[in-house]
């Protein structure tokens, strides 16, 4: 068989596109987790930076705004 080679993700501004882009598109945070390593091996300390950063601009602009920040995600408390 063929083998590739498989390439990591772990550069924080392609992670930080892939989940601003899928976010945008509907998908929660589950599905996007499970679609990235389903795709390639993810750096998950790169990607749960990558959600706080994502978290922290989102309440700077509800601030901004004067509205109580939103906050999407389908995992349980």
């Amino acid at each position: 068989m063929y083998e590739r080679a498989v390439k990591r993700l772990e550069d924080p501004e392609l992670i930080s596109a892939l989940v601003t882009a899928l976010l945008k598109a509907g998908y929660d945070r589950d599905t996007i987790e499970n679609a990235l390593i389903r795709q390639a091996p993810v750096d998950l300390d790169v990607l749960a930076d990558c959600y706080e950063r994502l978290a922290a601009a989102g309440a700077a602009l509800h601030e901004a705004a004067g509205e109580p920040p939103v906050i999407r995600s389908s995992r349980a408390a």
